[in-house]
């Protein structure tokens, strides 16, 4: 037994030393001239369409904003990176890459959906008082998505008291908690405003409340630097394309906003 429990330890050792060179390996932003992007979970409607018509190859890791920082500490290398809100940036491990340059990019906001069959207006407090309601969010520690909800939802005690008992859907990332939605899993939840035009807006069944959660999220763009880059002006074009009037007519289709001068 104690032989076995020292190679299962010698197995865990070697497992998370070679994990951060095997990722690395898998996400190489040197291997050729494709520029590697990780981008939050809430962006692949508009990312897709900038992909599909930006002239050099790209290639883009979706997913939630915590968890594409985690794929980053754990040693993944992109090229660039856009996430959910402004103030996870610190999150991210500069020890193994790091952040040559920040700039904000575009704007979104939060939102309460429930299905019409509900009510005008339902409030966040009577969709947390409703046992019948089945309600979702993102996984707060997976998403900024969920972290905010969750900061909403604290500041009412019949929301705190479904928290706490368990009694609401958590999905992994923006797309998912849609997903969810679409699929009918759910009456009600706290999306983006962008997702509601982009995957809901056609969908007669929901309806946004007048619930202002007065909560403004901010997506960065960094272009992430490393010794010998290689990619530099690759990068920098591509960042001066995500601020070309034609993709802020994009953005703005998808129901994002271009920042301009309003961060404080």
């Amino acid at each position: 037994m104690n032989e076995l429990n020292y190679n299962s330890n010698r197995i865990f050792l070697l497992l998370f030393i070679i994990f951060p060179f095997l990722l690395n390996s898998c996400f190489n932003p040197d291997d050729g001239q494709e520029l590697n992007i990780f981008a939050a979970a809430s962006l692949s409607e508009p990312f897709n369409a900038i992909k599909d018509g930006y002239k050099e190859s790209i290639n883009i890791d979706y997913d939630g904003s915590f968890s594409l920082i985690n794929k980053i500490n754990l040693g993944a290398t992109p090229d660039i990176v856009i996430i959910a809100g402004l103030e996870n940036i610190e999150l991210i491990n500069q020890n193994f890459i790091e952040i040559s340059s920040i700039r904000p990019l575009i704007k979104n906001e939060l939102v309460l959906l429930h299905k019409n069959k509900l009510g005008n207006s339902l409030s966040l407090s009577e969709v947390c008082l409703n046992q019948d309601i089945i309600f979702g969010v993102a996984d707060p520690f997976l998403a900024p998505l969920g972290k905010q909800s969750n900061l909403a939802m604290n500041k009412y005690e019949d929301c705190k008291k479904i928290m706490a008992e368990g009694n609401i859907r958590i999905s992994s990332n923006a797309r998912a908690l849609i997903s969810a939605l679409n699929y009918g899993h759910l009456d009600a939840a706290i999306i983006y405003k962008s997702d509601y035009i982009n995957s809901i807006g056609n969908n007669n069944s929901f309806r946004i409340s007048e619930e202002n959660f007065n909560e403004i999220i901010y997506y960065p763009v960094l272009i992430m630097s490393n010794d010998n880059d290689n990619k530099l002006s690759m990068k920098e074009n591509f960042v001066k394309h995500l601020f070309s009037d034609d993709t802020k007519e994009l953005f703005d289709r998808f129901g994002f906003e271009m920042v301009t001068n309003d961060i404080k």
